[in-house]
């Protein structure tokens, strides 16, 4: 397994990738901006795996099939790779340059798109989620940081280290400690290590739509271990309730989409779409008006219910254990 070397502006990977800048940085990856000299120095981006990551069996699994499954997507709402010749011993990918900013710097800390604009974006991205699922890929990391949105005014996804195929059942971290996606997206069976199931990036569109409109992410808190039980045992705040000026039919499709329940959201990105293309004909259930509040008896209800398992579940299991070799003994002559 090949080991990242380092990498630095004035480089040249390949013979081929002028390395002209550091562009981004993010917990297991830097990405540089370059020049392909093969091709009339056109902008392309460089993604190289951080050192500490890419010696990593499960890392670089993950990296590599970032490249593989990126290859095989062609939609114009989708971040483009280059074609490279085979080598087992590369150690980054290559994709189109593309200039502009985040989702993540728009929205989130009180700032809120108009709807109008979050409703266009999230339209579209929604038309490149379902492209994912038609290929049977699962993004699993959908958030604002992995939107681009275009100067041109299109809108790029972004980063598929954790995407994995659906019909394969291919899954890079067998047998190792799973690279978590950002807990204010994540679904609640995400959590419970759930795998393989379009229904994750359902709920994670209905999360960045939530943030967009209100300007704050379903579930918020100081300690990411309660934000993640709250939104397995509880609703988010109803929408209007932190932006009145929000339709009720643009509540429902929110709330429609971040049902605690997989099956109770919507089946497919295009039906989302569908609804977010035609709100005024969105029938309005009342969804809003049964959100189970997380309140404190619910959150130490699951913390009691989880000690019982954890602690005394193998409590039980010893003594049972311990009285069933004490009989065999008595029994045995």
């Amino acid at each position: 397994m090949p080991t990242a070397r380092r990498v630095d502006p004035g480089q040249i990977l390949e013979g081929r990738f002028l390395i002209l800048e550091q562009i981004a940085r993010g917990g297991m990856s830097t990405v540089f901006k370059a020049a392909d000299l093969e091709n009339s120095s056109q902008l392309v981006a460089v993604k190289v795996p951080l050192a500490q990551f890419s010696s990593g069996l499960g890392s670089w699994s993950m990296f590599q099939r970032e490249a593989e499954i990126g290859m095989a997507l062609d939609h114009p709402y989708i971040l483009r790779f280059v074609a490279l010749e085979p080598n087992k011993h590369r150690t980054h990918v290559v994709t189109e340059y593309v200039a502009g900013t985040t989702l993540a710097a728009r929205v989130g800390k009180g700032r809120r798109l108009d709807e109008s604009e979050a409703l266009g974006i999230m339209s579209r991205l929604c038309e490149a989620v379902d492209y994912l699922h038609s290929r049977q890929i699962v993004h699993y990391d959908l958030k604002p940081e992995n939107v681009m949105l275009c100067e041109d005014g299109s809108i790029r996804l972004i980063d598929f280290g954790l995407a994995h195929e659906v019909v394969k059942g291919r899954f890079p971290f067998s047998g190792q400690a799973f690279p978590m996606a950002s807990l204010d997206y994540v679904a609640p069976e995400q959590l419970r290590r759930q795998r393989g199931r379009t229904s994750v990036d359902i709920y994670a569109l209905g999360a960045m739509l939530y943030e967009m409109l209100t300007g704050h992410p379903p579930f918020e808190g100081d300690d990411p271990f309660v934000v993640a039980s709250a939104r397995q045992i509880g609703d988010p705040k109803a929408p209007r309730a932190l932006y009145p000026g929000l339709s009720a039919q643009l509540e429902e499709v929110v709330l429609h989409a971040l049902r605690r329940d997989p099956s109770l959201r919507y089946r497919t990105a295009a039906a989302l779409k569908g609804d977010l293309d035609n709100p005024a004909l969105v029938r309005v259930s009342g969804l809003a008006e049964h959100l189970v509040e997380v309140t404190r008896w619910r959150k130490a209800l699951r913390m009691i219910r989880y000690i019982a398992i954890v602690g005394v579940a193998p409590i039980v299991f010893l003594v049972a254990s311990f009285r069933l070799l004490w009989w065999y003994l008595e029994r045995t002559p």
